[in-house]
């Protein structure tokens, strides 16, 4: 996290659960919830294998948490499913975010009540013994940085928050086919230990308002600024100017850039810039 200071630390290290058949609506951990309460909703098992399970995270008024790309204000959220048994992947279905402003800074996240899906995909037909790592940071006037131990049993008959979850996968941004994007085209310069990159994207205007793109490349590295955009009709551009931490040399993988264009209503995703 960049610029924010720490008022206030607090870890909040829940114990770990033992490895049962969770019940619907289990709260994970209860040491900070005057601000924050995280519950496991432990969701399905597809036919090709995929569980969808999720955590549902409920913040207190004027709270907030941070999508999977913070901006310059937020704190990113990691998970590590590494230790888990039956497990190959792990895949985070990330809803549409919001975006915040306050002292100057952007982030990107979630207020409230929000449902965080996964996709967790099984190497073969038995329970999935989850066992990770969640590390968070819940914002208001302080941040306080928050790390669970999650560890239980996702069985393959698991029939729970179907609704829910399904709900919130459809959150999702949208393709850019789905958003009639027709044309992306991008120019990058390199300078001294930085580079800009200006974007031009034929598209029409998502609905609603406060149109804002997030920029992410491959490489973690690379510190990536706020896009500027102006709109012309249906042709939206962007410029966005990139450093490396440590200021050493860097290229950018074109085609793996992603664009994220959000407004009040509609998120688009696109992957891929030439």
């Amino acid at each position: 996290m960049t610029r924010t200071r720490f008022t206030s630390l607090l870890a909040a290290l829940a114990t770990a659960l033992p490895l049962t058949t969770p019940a619907a609506g289990q709260v994970l951990s209860n040491d900070v919830s005057d601000v924050v309460n995280v519950t496991l909703l432990s969701g399905w098992r597809s036919g090709d294998g995929t569980h969808f399970a999720a955590l549902k995270f409920s913040m207190a008024p004027g709270w907030k948490t941070y999508w999977r790309a913070p901006g310059d204000g937020g704190v990113p959220t990691r998970m590590d499913w590494s230790a888990s048994g039956n497990l190959d992947a792990a895949q985070v279905l990330w809803p549409t975010p919001q975006v915040f402003r306050q002292n100057g800074l952007r982030s990107v996240g979630y207020s409230g009540d929000f449902v965080l899906p996964v996709a967790f995909t099984a190497h073969d037909d038995g329970p999935i013994a989850l066992d990770g790592q969640l590390e968070f940071g819940v914002c208001s006037e302080i941040c306080l940085p928050v790390s669970l131990d999650l560890a239980t049993l996702l069985p393959p008959n698991e029939t729970h928050n179907v609704e829910e979850i399904a709900t919130a996968i459809q959150k999702q941004p949208i393709t850019a086919a789905q958003a009639g994007v027709r044309h992306v085209e991008c120019t990058i310069s390199y300078g001294d230990k930085r580079a800009r990159i200006d974007m031009q994207i034929d598209m029409p205007p998502l609905q609603g308002n406060g149109e804002a793109m997030v920029l992410e490349v491959a490489d973690p590295r690379l510190w990536v600024g706020e896009p500027f955009l102006t709109r012309s009709g249906d042709t939206l551009r962007a410029t966005a100017e990139l450093a490396a931490r440590g200021g050493t040399p860097f290229r950018v993988d074109m085609d793996r850039v992603r664009m994220t264009i959000i407004t009040t209503q509609n998120a688009v995703e696109i992957v891929g810039c030439a």
